[in-house]
């Protein structure tokens, strides 16, 4: 054995020595039995829909419940009632998980507060106390305000107040369902267009409150400019995202995340060197930049014979639509059974459905893939082992679909099974 082998294989087990060494207790009170005695705590990210693990649900015990992570890098992590999550009205705690004790104490409805001895934790700590006095202190005033049941009249609108209180009391049961989409309609007329929900001195309250939080960002950028953390490493990585989902909404103000990039270039990409989070935001500003006329990524995926293959592979010489699916997404579903006509009409013709779903198990992807019936077969992402979602840009979501040429240009990240047909009849050369 040459000396250079040598060297490798020790600076090799010093890395495997090295990894584990992270120690982070974290105590627990509950301040409220409302939302049960069932705690999750995983890493920021993790989606327990896809990757769930018993390691991840803690039982408190009195009121009171205790937890060990060991870790590689101080990492994200984030605590929350799992009958919370189930439920959809989560609060959710974050902490970073290093050398350290975090104590963390849990409410019925409101934020849940945790202190930190690390390092990490006393930097965000400082940053979070300045922006509390600036911004939250404030703006909890207002809504305390706002909220107040006997002053409900002096800020808003009868007619919003009396549409609120019907639709609250809707029994979806009971009652044609016509009437309550026509209530839910009226609903969503509202909550698009806020100033007609306000009197005149509610509106003003709310653009007091708008005019406090519009600051938070710019506040939280200058901050870290001055005092890199690695808590912002991460809100770079969710800013990305953002900016990535911004299609999907009406009137996204992409100025509020755009400064990140900015920020991440310039100031802290090189601030914790080798932690995995740099990774994370390479691969999501490369999915960033997954637009119609550029070129679209290879990735590994697991064939229908379950071996591990380059997309392009599949995809060469093909007008190929790559479908991000799961069977617990509905409108993915959706999407795909609206393209099966699609499909059938054009699979002869150099057309093909890529569809790839995220799932925790393979009997959920087939279950769903049979009732729906796609005519053509599925590849499985199980437990997120290749990080398709992540390397595409979807975050969480259910799913999503890129459109490419045979060059491997993306045509379309449409959903639309209507206005992705003539884009695929032009790429096929179909007049």
């Amino acid at each position: 054995m040459n000396k250079q082998t040598i060297i490798t294989i020790l600076l090799a087990l010093v890395a495997v020595a090295g990894q584990g060494k992270i120690k982070c207790h974290v105590e627990g009170t509950l301040d409220t039995d409302a939302w049960g005695d069932e705690i999750i705590i995983c890493e920021a990210g993790t989606d327990l829909r896809v990757v769930d693990d018993s390691r991840f649900h803690v039982k408190a015990k009195d009121g009171r419940f205790t937890y060990d992570i060991e870790t590689d890098f101080p990492r994200l992590y984030v605590v929350f009632f799992l009958k919370q999550y189930e439920t959809g009205r989560l609060f959710l705690g974050k902490f970073i998980a290093e050398n350290c004790n975090v104590n963390v104490t849990m409410y019925k409805d409101k934020r849940i507060h945790i202190v930190s001895n690390g390092e990490e934790g006393r930097k965000h700590a400082m940053k979070d106390s300045i922006e509390d006095v600036r911004f939250w202190n404030p703006v909890e005033e207002i809504d305390n305000k706002l909220e107040n049941p006997d002053r409900r009249a002096e800020f808003y609108k009868a007619d919003f107040i009396s549409t609120i209180s019907k639709a609250r009391s809707l029994n979806v049961d009971s009652l044609p369902e016509a009437y309550v989409d026509s209530v839910r309609q009226v609903v969503n007329h509202y909550m698009r267009n806020e100033s007609e929900q306000f009197t005149a001195q509610g509106f003003q309250l709310k653009q007091q409150r708008d005019s406090i939080t519009a600051g938070i960002r710019p506040f939280r950028i200058a901050y870290a400019k001055e005092h890199p953390m690695l808590w912002t490493l991460y809100d770079v990585l969710d800013a990305i995202q953002a900016l990535k989902d911004a299609d999907n909404y009406a009137n996204f103000d992409k100025s509020q995340f755009e400064p990140y990039l900015t920020l991440y270039h310039d100031k802290l990409i090189n601030y914790y060197p080798g932690h995995p989070i740099h990774d994370q935001i390479a691969t999501a500003e490369t999915a960033y930049r997954l637009q119609p006329g550029k070129p679209y990524i290879d990735y590994t995926v697991r064939n229908t014979d379950g071996q591990f293959v380059p997309i392009s592979t599949l995809t060469k010489g093909k007008v190929a639509l790559i479908d991000l699916w799961a069977s617990w997404c509905g409108p993915c579903r959706s999407h795909s059974i609206a393209m099966i006509p699609v499909y059938e009409k054009y699979k002869d013709k150099g057309f093909t459905v890529i569809a790839i779903a995220r799932e925790r198990n393979r009997q959920a992807m087939e279950n769903a893939a049979k009732k729906d019936g796609y005519p053509w077969p599925s590849l499985l992402e199980l437990n997120d082992e290749n990080g398709v979602w992540r390397k595409n840009g979807a975050g969480n979501a259910g799913g999503a679909m890129y459109l490419i040429d045979r060059d491997g240009t993306i045509l379309s990240t449409s959903t639309d099974a209507e206005e992705l047909e003539p884009i695929i009849k032009k790429a096929l050369n179909i007049d």
